[in-house]
């Protein structure tokens, strides 16, 4: 898997998770019940990891793909000169 494909399903990953997980909230709070949802306290912890490791990964891919495109572009001006 490339950085690029793999930034775009971390991020996709991220997104929808966070979205379920905001979703998640707005029904309980609709609900009228502040504690005591179906996840539970650990499922929403690891809920909420889980985003925020997948946003992580697309950080890292991002950052990968940013210093591949600075070394092509430094190996390029070494060449050319």
């Amino acid at each position: 898997m490339t950085a690029l494909s793999l930034r775009r399903w971390a991020y996709r990953l991220a997104i929808s998770l966070a979205v379920g997980y905001a979703g998640y909230v707005v029904v309980l709070k609709l609900m009228r019940r502040v504690v005591g949802g179906p996840l539970g306290e650990v499922g929403e912890f690891l809920l909420v990891l889980a985003a925020v490791i997948a946003f992580a990964v697309g950080l890292f891919a991002d950052e990968n793909i940013r210093q591949r495109a600075a070394r092509d572009k430094d190996a390029a001006l070494s060449s050319a000169t």
